[in-house]
């Protein structure tokens, strides 16, 4: 089941389109769902046309408890990567990383309170990025109290700059749960592996990671192992 609306964000100059996806008896219940929070929820709605759309929600979510909620990055590239990476190091000099810490901001002291007014969302709040989102979600991960972990795909390590490992070594101390996939046909395996070696340095309360030989870093891999996620944030009710 899956709701969507629209948002003015006047402070991120857009529109913000939302979409929300809910378990099948959420209408039943007066339950409270552990919930996950999407950057490039276009990648997970429909908002692409149903001949480019690579990933089916339905199918990742349907066996799950949780709600999961899709926020869309705007269409401009350079603007993309402003909102979702604070460290970028690459090469398009249009990119402004202020952005994203507007981005940040908007989402913790706007959108949250919005949304848990209009849904019932649990204390379990999650968060999930692909490629830039992924950096996205680590710097939220460990900036905000509120945030329990992160699933985290495919993060694009060689757009960051030295200041990424250096803010997770001096100021992301906090335990959190993390879930890391990355395929081995593409991206670059070191620095991915590296990354989880210091995720659990820092003690993490659980993490786990899928580096995959049979899949590569596509929306398709990424659909796959949206499965193995939502499983992931679900175990600690089920044990």
């Amino acid at each position: 089941m899956v709701e969507s609306f629209k948002i003015t964000a006047q402070n991120l100059k857009r529109y913000l389109k939302v979409s929300v996806h809910l378990p099948d008896n959420y209408y039943k219940t007066d339950y409270k769902y552990p919930t996950v929070i999407s950057f490039d929820g276009q990648l997970l709605f429909n908002f692409l046309t149903e001949h480019t759309k690579e990933i089916d929600i339905n199918k990742s979510m349907e066996k799950s408890r949780a709600i999961c909620i899709g926020i869309q990055a705007p269409t401009i590239p350079a603007w993309r990567l402003s909102e979702l990476n604070p460290y970028y190091n690459g090469t398009d000099k249009q990119v402004d990383t202020v952005l994203s810490y507007i981005f940040y901001d908007y989402i913790i002291n706007e959108l949250i309170p919005l949304l848990k007014i209009k849904y019932r969302m649990s204390e379990d709040l999650f968060l999930l990025g692909f490629n830039e989102g992924a950096i996205s979600a680590i710097y939220m991960m460990y900036k905000y109290d509120i945030f329990t972990g992160a699933g985290i795909f495919y993060p694009t390590l060689n757009e960051v700059d030295n200041k990424f490992y250096q803010d997770i070594e001096k100021h992301f101390k906090k335990e959190k749960q993390i879930f890391m996939y990355q395929g081995s046909n593409d991206g670059t395996p070191s620095k991915f592996y590296d990354l989880y070696i210091r995720f659990k340095a820092l003690g993490c309360e659980k993490i786990e990671i899928i580096f995959s030989e049979q899949y590569d870093n596509s929306y398709k891999a990424f659909e796959t192992n949206l499965i193995e996620f939502f499983r992931f944030i679900e175990d600690k009710w089920d044990s």
